[in-house]
């Protein structure tokens, strides 16, 4: 499968020339970023220090648009019982975070996301996630928690459509999803199942050997 940029997605340069680059310095380089800073982020970032991999966590994709903004779970989405475990889940969640130092980037949103343009025939595929603070280049990107229809919409940019071999496909280019597909609120059980799930095929993906220091 192809992974050089399709007709619509506007690639980003590293050098910092027009098309991409990061405001007033360098790019910082990460293993994986997580989109989403709610108990699907935590959760999957987590799993990924766990299994050893660097991992960046910032705020999801932001909108003009309510209705295509990332967000988290809504917890009025749930019943009673699941709420009050979603919340605990969470709570242990963020102090795992604390406690690990991991690198979590709450009210940082992520502003855009880019496949970089290749340096060449064969070089590894990667991610460019624009913030507010710059650019992070990252080998993988887990996306948690977005609108239906701007995922919909986003992956059509990249030329694929939502179908029954969209997540293989988008494991060959290193993106990675948790719940955007749903259209239905997902129990807290179900969110630490799929992040589980991501970190482990990402962290296969990457190894220990696509880790920067």
């Amino acid at each position: 499968m192809s992974v050089s940029p399709r007709p619509g997605v506007q690639p980003f340069h590293p050098d910092g020339q027009p098309g991409g680059g990061a405001a007033g310095g360098h790019p910082e380089h990460t293993s994986a970023v997580v989109i989403g800073t709610g108990l699907s982020g935590l959760a999957v970032a987590a799993e990924l220090s766990r299994l050893g991999i660097e991992t960046v966590t910032v705020d999801g994709l932001e909108s003009s648009s309510p209705s295509t903004a990332t967000s988290a779970l809504r917890v009025a989405d749930l019943s009673s019982a699941e709420s009050a475990e979603y919340l605990e889940v969470l709570r242990h969640l963020r102090k795992y975070a604390a406690s690990h130092r991991l690198d979590v980037r709450h009210h940082v949103p992520a502003r855009h996301l880019a496949l970089v343009e290749s340096p060449g025939p064969g070089a590894p595929v990667q991610w460019a996630v624009r913030t507010d603070d710059g650019v992070v280049l990252a080998d993988a990107v887990i996306l948690t928690r977005c609108a239906h229809n701007q995922l919909r919409r986003f992956l059509a940019d990249l030329g694929y459509s939502l179908g029954e071999h969209l997540m293989a496909g988008l494991a060959e280019i290193g993106l990675y999803l948790i719940g955007v597909t749903d259209l239905e609120a997902l129990s807290a059980r179900e969110v630490l199942r799929q992040a589980k799930s991501v970190g482990a095929d990402a962290a296969a993906r990457l190894g220990a050997g696509l880790q920067h220091a």
